[in-house]
C-alpha cells in the first residue's frame, strides 16, 4: 500500500454545540495528529458544488481520532474546518481516515 507524506502536524478542536450557541473547546481534544492536506481534486469538487475551489482540500489522518463535521484543525499557522463526514479505512496495513476540508482565508 503506498504511503502518504505527513505534510501537517495538526491539533483537532472539537465544535460544541450549547442551546443556540455554537463555540470551539478552549483547548484541543488533540494534539499533533499527522496529516497529509492537499488541494481537492475534480472528483470532490464535482460532488461538493457550495464549497469555493480555492479553499477546499481533502485531508488524510494517520491517528485514531473521533471527529466530525464542524471541527477545527490547526497546525502551521493555517486553520481548517471539517465539511465532509470522515471515511474510515482500517485494513491491517494502513489505517487512515479520510475527509473534506475548507481552509480559512482571510483572517
Amino acid at each position: 500500500m503506498p504511503q502518504f507524506p505527513i505534510t501537517y502536524q495538526v491539533d483537532i478542536y472539537h465544535l460544541v454545540l450549547s442551546g443556540d450557541k455554537e463555540s470551539y473547546e478552549a483547548t484541543p481534544s488533540y494534539t499533533a495528529v499527522k496529516t497529509n492536506i492537499q488541494p481537492a481534486g475534480a472528483d470532490i469538487l464535482a460532488v461538493n458544488p457550495g464549497l469555493p475551489s480555492f479553499s477546499t482540500y481533502q485531508c488524510f489522518i494517520f491517528d485514531s481520532v473521533t471527529i466530525k463535521n464542524g471541527d477545527k484543525l490547526v497546525g502551521e499557522g493555517e486553520t481548517f474546518i471539517v465539511r465532509g463526514v470522515s471515511q474510515i479505512f482500517n485494513h491491517p496495513s494502513k489505517y487512515y481516515q479520510e475527509m473534506v476540508l475548507e481552509k480559512v482565508v482571510g483572517t
